[in-house]
């Protein structure tokens, strides 16, 4: 036998031998499932203004940027919302659109439109503010889905509340 044919009969068995990787499994239906409830949960937090809830939605690492602000990240995220719901004209309302996940289900994120009502600081009127957001959620250790990246885009400015409609 030709000893330049050896190897590659070697390499041959060796690679016969290897073993076959084992089939992926598709998590994206229960991914979707999951961030769609962690999505409700956050959202109905924000229609209580139960401003420890929604911070609770959010990773210990996770970035929010809001309109008109730098962005808040981690612990900082907490107090944001504090403040923000202590308002009383507060209210934020979400419309879903859509849910997405990868397919090893440990990423995903949902996109929609929101409504924020908001007493502006300095003129003291009440505002209301209409736009898009994306949220990004990553599974957590625990299995839990939490908000990793939150970011909201305002269609226009925000105008005063007709206080007679």
């Amino acid at each position: 036998m030709n000893k330049s044919v050896l190897p590659v009969i070697l390499f041959g068995l060796l690679a016969g031998c290897a073993k076959t990787p084992p089939p992926q499994v598709d998590h994206h239906a229960e991914a979707v499932y999951g961030i769609r409830a962690a999505e409700e949960t956050a959202i109905r937090a924000f229609g209580k203004r139960d401003a420890g809830l929604s911070a609770s939605m959010y990773s210990l690492d996770a970035t929010l940027m809001m309109t008109n602000m730098p962005a808040v990240k981690g612990a900082d995220i907490k107090p944001l919302l504090k403040e923000m719901m202590a308002d009383p004209n507060f209210s934020m309302s979400f419309n879903t659109a859509k849910v997405e996940a990868t397919a090893s289900g440990d990423l995903g994120y949902t996109t929609g439109a929101y409504t924020m009502t908001m007493t502006d600081p300095k003129s003291k009127k009440v505002l209301r503010e209409k736009g898009k957001y994306l949220t990004v959620y990553g599974k957590q250790m625990d299995g839990t889905w939490k908000i990793v990246d939150d970011i909201n885009n305002p269609d226009a400015p925000a105008v005063p509340v007709d206080a007679k409609k």
